[in-house]
C-alpha cells in the first residue's frame, strides 16, 4: 500500500489585530483633539475675544435701568407754610421690547389707566425704546389693578406730583410744573435748577418672560431731592390782599387789578396779588399760573402818583418848600394843549402842600417848569423807573422812559404828572418805599432763603440801596402825603388808629394812538407815616368808579389794616385824629367810600335782582339790612385834577405823537350802592389751607362811593 505523503499543515497567515485598535485609538484621539481644540477656540472666542459684547447683550436682556425722578423742593412762605409741595405717587411704565402683544395690552390697560387705547398701542409697540411711560402719577387703586393684570414688561416707578395747598393763591407768581416735572412759569420756572434736584436711576433684573425678578431690584444712583426755597410772602396776608382786591374788581366791574405789600425796613415782598376781572360766567378771580404777574409785567402810565417824584426832586434841589406858594391859573396852555384841573377854579395861589393834597396838575406842572428836562429824567431813573426791579422774576418789564432830548413842547409837563412814562406797579411802589425809608432805596426781594438737602438754611442777602433824596426831603414829603389822606384825594385810605401817608393816581389808558375813557386807578401809601413799617400799592384796571381815591384807596385801607394788625404793629394815632379828619373832609366834599366786601355784596344783589327782572320772575324777598356799628366811613377825596390829553400823548411811551380824543367827556364816577349804611356784612371767607382767614375790621366798616365829579374840559386827560 502506497504510503500517503504526510500533509503539512501550513499555519494560517497571522495578521496583527493589535495594530488595528491602536490606529482607531489614534484616530479617535485626533478627532477628540480637533473637537476640543475647536471648542476651546470657540470658548476663547466667546469669552476672550467677544466676551464683552456677549456680556453686554446678556445684561441688556435681563437688566434694565429705570429713571428715578428726584423729589422737587418745597416752596414755603416766610413762616414755613407750604405754598408748593410734592407728594409721592406711582407711575406705570413699559419696556416695549418685552411686551408680548401690544394690541392686547393696550385693550386691557386703557380702561384702567383712562388713556387712549390708540396712544397706549403706539407706546407699547415702539420697540426702539426700552422705557415708555404709560401713565404718570396714578393712585394706589390704579397700581393695584394694573398689577392684577400680570402683564409682562409692565412695571412701576415712584414719582412725585406737585400740589398747591392754597389752590389758586398767588398762582401767577408761583407758576406751575409740567407733566415731566419741569417748571413752566413763575417762580417754579425761575428756580428750576434749585427745585429740580438730581435724577437717580434704578436697576431692575427680569426673567425670560419679562417679569421683574423678586428681590433683585436695587438703586444704583440715589435721586437727590431738590432744594427748598423760602419766600418773603406771608400766606394769610396774600390771601387777604387777593380777597379784598377780588371784591373791589367785582364791585367796580374792573378788567382786573393788582396789589403789592412790602416791608419798608427790609424790602421783603409780603403779598403780590394779580386779579383777573369777570369774563362770561367766570367771576373775578386770582390770575392763574399761565397769566401775567401784573405788578411785575403789566405797564401803565402812573398818573398823579408820579407827582411824588416831581415834587421831591424840586424840594431836594432847593427850588421849592412845602410852603412855597405857586400861582395856579385856571388853564395852562402849553403849545397847542390846554392843561386844566378836574375841579374848575380861577387863578389862585396854592402852596406846594395844597398842590399835592388836591392833586393839581397845573400846580405840579408849574413846579416842574423850575426843573430842566434832564433833572426830571434823572430823578425818574434815580427812583428806579426805566429799569427792572431787584425782584428776580421771569418776564419782568423794565418800563419805558422817553429820552429828554426827544421831548416835545409838552414833554416836561406831561411827564411831571405821570404821562409819557410807562411803569410797573412794583416800580412805583419802590419810589414810595424810598421816601418811607428816609430817602434811601430799599430794593424789594421775594427770595428769603434756601434749605439744602441736609436741612441747612442759607439766608439770601438783601440788596443794598442807595440814597436818592435827603432824609429832610423825605420827611417833608411824608408830611405832605399824610395831608393827602387827612384832607385830600386819599381820604378813603384812612385807617382808625394809624396815620397813613399816600397818594392817589388816575390815568387814562392809551389805546390805538389816543386815550380811552377807561382809567388805571391807583393808590400808593405807607404806615405808620412817622415810622413806616409797611407800604402797599393797589391798582385797578378800568373800574367803573374811575378814580384812585374811590376805587383803589378803600382796598389799600382794607389790606393795610389787616397787615398792620397781623404784624402786631402798634397804632401811632390812638385818638384817630387823621381818620376823623379824613371822615370830615369826605363828608364836606360829598365823597363816600365803600368797603370792598360791602361793595361786592351789593353788586351781587343788584346783579341777581336784574337777572330775576330780566327773566320776569318775582323777586325773592330780601331781608332788611342790619345796621353795623362802627366808625362812619371816612370822607372821600376832594376834586381830582385833570391834565390835557394831547400834550401827554405826544411824548407817551406808548403811542408816540398820538393825539388825545378831542372834546372827549371825562369818565364820571359811577354811583355807588346808595344807602348801604347799615347793610348786612358778608361773612368772611375761609382763609388758605393751614391759615386762619382773619378779617381786618375795615372789611366790615360801612362806606359809600364818591359823587360824580363832572365832565372833563376839552382836550384833557385824566389825573388825580
Amino acid at each position: 500500500m502506497q504510503e500517503r505523503p504526510a500533509l503539512v499543515r501550513v499555519p494560517p497567515r497571522v495578521t496583527s489585530r493589535a495594530a488595528r485598535p491602536a490606529k482607531r485609538l489614534a484616530l479617535c484621539s485626533v478627532l477628540v483633539l480637533v473637537v476640543f481644540s475647536a471648542l476651546a477656540f470657540r470658548v476663547a472666542q466667546l469669552q476672550v475675544l467677544s466676551g464683552d459684547r456677549y456680556r453686554l447683550a446678556s445684561l441688556r436682556q435681563t437688566v434694565h435701568t429705570v429713571p428715578l425722578p428726584a423729589q422737587r423742593g418745597t416752596i414755603f412762605d416766610r413762616d414755613g407754610r407750604d405754598l408748593a409741595m410734592s407728594i409721592e405717587l406711582t407711575s406705570v411704565y413699559a419696556d416695549p421690547q418685552e411686551v408680548v402683544d401690544p394690541i392686547a395690552y393696550a385693550a386691557e390697560l386703557a380702561p384702567v389707566l383712562h388713556e387712549s387705547e390708540k396712544l397706549l398701542r403706539s407706546r407699547l409697540g415702539d420697540r426702539h425704546f426700552e422705557f415708555e411711560y404709560l401713565a404718570r402719577r396714578v393712585g394706589d387703586d390704579v397700581v393695584a389693578r394694573v398689577k392684577k393684570l400680570g402683564l409682562e414688561g409692565v412695571g412701576f416707578v415712584p414719582e412725585s406730583a406737585r400740589q398747591y395747598p392754597g389752590g389758586a393763591l398767588a398762582g401767577s407768581l408761583i407758576g406751575e410744573v409740567g407733566g415731566d416735572g419741569t417748571g413752566l412759569s413763575g417762580l417754579e420756572s425761575l428756580y428750576q435748577p434749585l427745585l429740580a434736584g438730581k435724577q437717580g436711576e434704578m436697576v431692575v433684573e427680569r426673567d425670560q418672560q419679562g417679569l421683574d425678578i423678586p428681590n433683585t431690584a436695587r438703586t444704583q444712583v440715589e435721586a437727590r431731592r431738590g432744594t427748598d426755597i423760602v419766600l418773603t410772602l406771608d400766606e394769610p396776608l396774600q390771601w387777604e390782599t387777593e380777597q379784598s382786591l377780588i371784591d373791589e374788581v367785582a364791585a367796580t366791574k374792573a378788567k382786573g387789578g393788582m396789589a403789592v405789600v412790602v416791608d419798608t425796613t427790609t424790602g421783603d415782598v409780603l403779598a403780590m396779588a394779580s386779579i383777573d376781572g369777570a369774563s362770561g360766567n367766570s367771576p373775578a378771580h386770582p390770575s392763574g399760573p399761565t397769566s401775567a404777574t401784573r405788578p411785575l409785567m403789566d405797564l401803565f402810565e402812573p398818573g398823579s402818583t408820579n407827582k411824588l417824584i416831581t415834587l421831591s426832586t424840586a424840594i431836594q434841589d432847593g427850588l421849592v418848600t412845602p410852603d412855597t406858594e405857586i400861582d395856579v391859573p385856571s388853564v395852562l396852555p402849553i403849545g397847542s394843549t390846554r392843561f386844566t384841573d378836574v375841579d374848575p377854579h380861577g387863578d389862585v395861589k396854592m402852596t406846594v402842600t395844597d398842590i399835592l393834597r388836591q392833586s393839581s396838575n397845573i400846580g405840579t406842572i408849574k413846579i416842574a417848569e423850575r426843573l430842566t428836562k434832564d433833572q426830571l429824567a434823572g430823578a425818574l431813573h434815580s427812583f428806579g423807573l426805566g429799569a427792572t426791579t431787584s425782584v428776580q422774576f421771569p418776564g419782568q418789564a423794565a418800563g419805558l422812559l422817553l429820552d429828554p432830548s426827544h421831548y416835545y413842547d409838552t414833554g416836561l409837563a406831561s411827564t411831571a404828572i405821570g404821562y409819557g412814562v410807562a411803569v410797573t406797579g412794583m416800580q412805583m411802589l419802590d419810589a414810595y418805599v424810598t421816601i418811607a425809608n428816609g430817602g434811601v432805596t430799599r430794593p424789594p426781594r421775594l427770595l428769603d432763603a434756601t434749605i439744602d438737602g441736609q436741612g441747612i438754611r442759607h439766608e439770601t442777602a438783601a440788596p443794598r440801596g442807595h440814597r436818592v433824596v435827603s432824609e429832610h426831603t423825605a420827611q417833608e414829603m411824608s408830611g405832605m402825603l399824610t395831608g393827602v389822606v387827612s384832607a385830600g384825594t386819599g381820604a378813603c385810605a384812612a385807617i382808625p388808629g394809624y396815620t397813613i401817608a399816600g397818594k392817589t393816581g388816575t390815568a387814562r389808558k392809551a389805546v390805538n394812538g389816543g386815550y380811552s375813557t377807561g382809567t388805571m386807578a391807583s393808590f400808593i401809601g405807607y404806615a405808620p407815616a412817622a415810622h413806616p413799617k409797611l407800604a402797599a400799592i393797589v391798582v385797578l384796571d378800568e373800574p367803573a368808579s374811575t378814580y384812585g381815591g374811590t376805587a383803589a384807596a378803600p382796598v389799600f385801607s382794607d389790606v393795610m389794616q389787616f397787615a398792620l394788625t397781623h404784624d402786631d404793629i402798634a397804632p401811632d394815632d390812638p385818638s384817630n385824629s387823621q381818620y376823623n379828619a379824613a371822615r370830615a373832609s369826605a363828608a364836606a366834599s360829598g365823597t363816600t367810600c365803600t368797603d370792598p366786601a360791602v361793595a361786592a355784596a351789593a353788586a351781587q344783589l343788584r346783579a341777581e335782582a336784574a337777572a330775576q327782572a330780566a327773566a320776569k320772575a318775582p323777586l325773592a324777598p330780601i331781608a332788611p339790612p342790619v345796621t353795623v356799628t362802627g366808625p362812619t366811613g371816612p370822607t372821600g377825596p376832594t376834586g381830582s385834577v385833570v391834565s390835557t390829553g394831547p400834550a401827554v400823548s405826544t411824548e407817551s411811551a406808548g403811542p408816540t405823537g398820538s393825539t388825545g380824543p378831542t372834546g372827549s367827556t371825562g369818565p364820571t364816577d359811577s354811583t355807588g350802592p346808595t344807602g348801604l349804611t347799615g347793610s348786612t356784612q358778608p361773612a368772611g371767607p375761609t382763609g388758605p389751607s393751614g391759615s386762619t382767614g382773619v378779617q381786618g375790621p375795615s372789611r366790615h366798616a360801612t362806606r359809600t362811593t364818591r359823587k360824580t365829579p363832572g365832565t372833563l374840559p376839552k382836550h384833557t386827560s385824566q389825573s388825580g
